[in-house]
């Protein structure tokens, strides 16, 4: 094995034209046969061809297979990690790693929703009647399906496809499967030696699919599997909408076939077949069937993607373990004095005494003492009265009275996965107020502002609330919360005397 077998092949794995930009030279024929020679010997042919019936298989040298091996020892301490999150701090990282995720499904099924629309979906908070956003929308709520910690999976064969095509479309039953309709002759296909298909013919789809399924049996090689199943679905396009979510929900449920379980849809598979490296790659995958461009710049791609999920996890676990600590009440302080053990006191150091000097008569007139004077009266110290509380004060653990029900209280934003999100952010307030005023014109600035503040599920909320909020009038704070109410936003409630507001817990306005 040469040098440049080793470099090209173990370490960078090129194409022939990538080797020959990197030799600076057009005459590569001999190291490009050098390539392939040595590439031969560790050829993993795979059970699955392309269109025109070029076998797929994958390089697995000894280099690579360690590579490959790595990285799925990083997957699994990841998803090890998110695993022992509590359920709300798992929903913080769902939140943050959701948003890339969601922007690449919109991309590839060609929804236009604004980012702020995005936001609002994962923060429980969306309230736009917009069609065009449903297969966003759906794709979420697949997610959140396959991530229930009850959630029995599926093998990944075509009834696993069935019921994610099901959650996608987001009917109660499918009416048809595989694509009926498609080409029957070969095409071109830019920048490719020679022609395919676009698509698969409709005679070959179930064929080829049943191949893929027969491979993905196997419980070896997890991560080449995932990637292959990745890369099939979305290039033979088996059906006539949502191929590139269902590629990415069947590469994940391929691996949580391995201790990961569920967790594998964490797993951010969603950005890879944006990626213009990656695009790059399956060229030349088409060209001589070599799926290993593909799974090596996969992992390249992946490798940035979970660290940041890494990282999001982290921050999660300590913003986790600081929510354990909290502030004793004062019944709780004088409980653990009481049977505190009682400090046992330290024994005394012996002391030294100084050696006496004698004393002379200029020492003596130094230590001789001061003009004696009479010290000033000491002022009486103010005495505290403790307010002592009722025997009868006590209240039962999580009683709320109805003056306390009054009280501001911190705002969330809604429920997502069964939880209860923290309280919004200043960034997440101000993207909410935007998203308010953006979606609902009737609403003014300071009424979108108080109840981006004042959204809590299960909270109640009062005019004079309202008016030291905003600062205005009472009859102009009755009014606004009133116009909140009508819109939805505030379901309005008579107590005793007084009306209160309560947030709407629907997801969508009355």
């Amino acid at each position: 094995m040469s040098k440049y077998t080793d470099l090209y092949t173990n370490e960078k794995y090129l194409n022939r034209k990538e080797l020959s930009r990197a030799l600076n030279t057009t005459f590569v024929d001999s190291f490009w046969k050098e390539q392939e020679e040595y590439r031969k010997q560790f050829r993993y042919e795979l059970p699955i061809c392309l269109i025109n019936r070029t076998p797929l298989y994958v390089t697995l040298t000894q280099s690579i297979n360690d590579r490959i091996a790595m990285f799925e020892n990083k997957i699994d301490n990841t998803l090890r990690l998110y695993r022992g999150l509590d359920e709300a701090a798992k929903y913080e990282v769902r939140k943050n790693a959701f948003y890339p995720w969601l922007r690449s499904i919109a991309v590839y099924e060609g929804v236009q929703i604004s980012d702020i629309s995005i936001r609002a979906l994962l923060n429980g908070t969306y309230r736009e009647d917009a069609p065009e956003h449903t297969p966003v929308i759906h794709y979420l709520h697949t997610l959140d399906h396959y991530l229930a910690e009850d959630q029995r999976l599926l093998q990944p064969d075509d009834n696993f496809l069935a019921d994610a095509f099901t959650y996608l479309l987001g009917v109660p039953e499918l009416t048809k499967f595989y694509r009926e309709e498609g080409p029957s002759s070969y095409r071109p296909i830019s920048l490719i030696n020679g022609y395919d298909y676009d698509k698969a013919p409709v005679r070959d789809i179930e064929p080829m699919m049943d191949n893929l399924f027969g491979m993905l049996k196997g419980t070896d090689k997890l991560l080449i599997n995932s990637l292959t199943a990745l890369f099939y679905v979305s290039y033979i396009q088996p059906f006539d909408n949502l191929n590139y979510p269902l590629a990415i929900l069947l590469a994940k449920d391929v691996y949580a076939g391995s201790s990961s379980g569920i967790s594998a849809f964490m797993l951010p598979f969603e950005g890879i077949l944006s990626d213009h490296a990656i695009m790059e790659s399956i060229k030349e995958c088409k060209k001589d069937g070599d799926l290993t461009y593909f799974i090596l710049g996969s992992l390249n791609f992946m490798n940035r993607l979970l660290d940041n999920l890494k990282d999001q996890i982290q921050q999660a676990r300590i913003t986790q373990y600081k929510g354990e600590y909290k502030t004793l009440s004062p019944e709780e302080e004088k409980r653990a004095e009481e049977i505190a053990p009682a400090p046992v006191a330290p024994a005394p150091e012996p002391v030294e005494e100084p050696i006496k000097e004698p004393i002379t008569e200029e020492k003596a007139e130094e230590s001789a003492p001061a003009v004696f004077e009479e010290p000033a009266p000491e002022e009486p110290k103010p005495q505290v009265i403790e307010k002592k509380e009722p025997k009868n004060a006590l209240k039962p653990s999580g009683f709320i009275t109805p003056e306390e029900m009054m009280m501001e209280q911190p705002s969330v934003p809604g429920y997502r996965f069964g939880v209860p999100s923290n309280t919004l952010s200043d960034k997440e307030v101000k993207e909410y107020v935007r998203y308010l005023l953006e979606t609902n014109p009737s609403l003014n600035r300071k009424q979108a502002n108080f109840l981006a503040n004042h959204c809590t599920p299960g909270r109640y909320y009062t005019i004079q609330q309202y008016k030291s909020f905003c600062r205005c009038a009472y009859e102009t704070a009755r009014t606004s919360m009133d116009h909140l109410a009508s819109e939805g936003y505030y379901e309005k409630l008579q107590v005793k005397n007084k009306f209160v507001y309560r947030p709407a817990t629907k997801g969508e306005k009355k």
